[in-house]
């Protein structure tokens, strides 16, 4: 599991379920970079009944202006659109699908603010499938007097997400098909605490100087209680049970007249750990993307020594009731 603005979601590939926010990422990458498209118009979710194959919500009449689009049937369970508002009158007054009109992921606070479509960086999307969420049906154009639509994904199964994307001006619009799958596997019920060891190993020891690099630290997770059963233990040591993944960065100097420890990273004012930009997998790994091209100290007054040498990188993360901290691991950017 992880956050999204302080909210607890799971990611498509971590066995999401009904009763937990459901956060689907969506990167588009052109030229080897993650770029913007000119447009996200949309996002349908709709129930998975043909094995990943979505011809039967597509418009696929011969000769039709919209042949390959998403047809407006009726068995969407969800769309996200991103509405627009009247600078003057503060009405909403229809949809944009300009990235640079997204929100951001501070704008998510609950299932009435989940109806839109997220820009989280150059090229990455995500929307929040969540219960209580309504939207517009494909027909509104007056949004204001038409009914919505109550997200009805909310039941066990597959399902598809398919993302109506302009990847350049002028071009035609075309669709990406996703899928994933609604469970109960996150939810189980055990006859005694779990105990639980967690192992960490930094991958990455050496980083060249001047790189964006991500730093990627691998989470071992160990159920020591015996009486339960084999495949529910195998369940739970998936690292689905990680949540709320902080990372902090400290320069290490050891000549003299140098600060000896220089906090790189930080939230608010406090120099140490800090959750933007840190991400975990499914498989339990703590990634963070880190721009060593332009190394700064937290604290402005502290004289970083230069941007290569010896840095300490520890994450901290929950596991259930408990607050992990793993080991300091040495990092050489060279």
């Amino acid at each position: 599991m992880t956050t999204f603005n302080g909210t607890t979601v799971i990611n498509r590939q971590n066995r999401p379920t009904p009763i937990v926010p459901t956060k689907l990422d969506f990167f588009m990458v052109q030229g080897g970079s993650y770029t913007d498209p000119y447009a996200v118009c949309s996002v349908h979710v709709f129930r998975d009944t043909q094995f990943g194959s979505p011809d039967q919500y597509l418009d696929l009449e011969a000769g039709s202006e919209t042949y390959g689009l998403v047809s407006s049937t009726g068995l969407e369970k969800m769309v996200f659109r991103v509405q627009t508002v009247d600078s003057g009158t503060g009405e909403r007054n229809g949809f944009t699908g300009a990235p640079s009109a997204f929100p951001t992921e501070a704008a998510y606070s609950n299932a009435q603010s989940a109806s839109g479509i997220f820009r989280t960086g150059a090229g990455k999307f995500s929307v929040i499938l969540q219960t209580g969420t309504k939207f517009y049906p494909l027909s509104a154009t007056d949004i204001v007097s038409l009914p919505t639509i109550e997200n009805s994904a909310s039941s066990v199964g597959g399902y598809l997400d398919i993302w109506t994307v302009v990847d350049a001006e002028g071009s035609e619009p075309q669709i990406y098909v996703n899928t994933f799958k609604l469970s109960t596997a996150n939810t189980y019920a055990v006859t005694e605490p779990l105990a639980v060891t967690t192992t960490n190993k930094l991958i990455d020891r050496y980083v060249e100087v001047g790189s964006i690099k991500k730093l990627r630290i691998k989470t071992d997770l160990v159920v020591d209680n015996e009486p339960i059963k084999e495949s529910l233990r195998n369940l739970i040591e998936t690292g689905a049970l990680l949540q709320s993944p902080e990372i902090s960065i400290t320069k290490i100097n050891e000549t003299p007249g140098l600060t000896s420890r220089v906090q790189i990273t930080g939230k608010g004012s406090v120099g140490g750990f800090q959750s933007t930009d840190v991400e975990i997998d499914s498989h339990g790994t703590i990634s963070y993307l880190w721009n060593t091209s332009n190394i700064t100290p937290f604290y402005n007054d502290e004289n970083l020594g230069g941007s290569t040498g010896v840095y300490e990188v520890q994450v901290k993360y929950t596991v259930l009731d408990q607050t992990i901290y793993s080991p300091r691991f040495k990092l050489i950017v060279r």
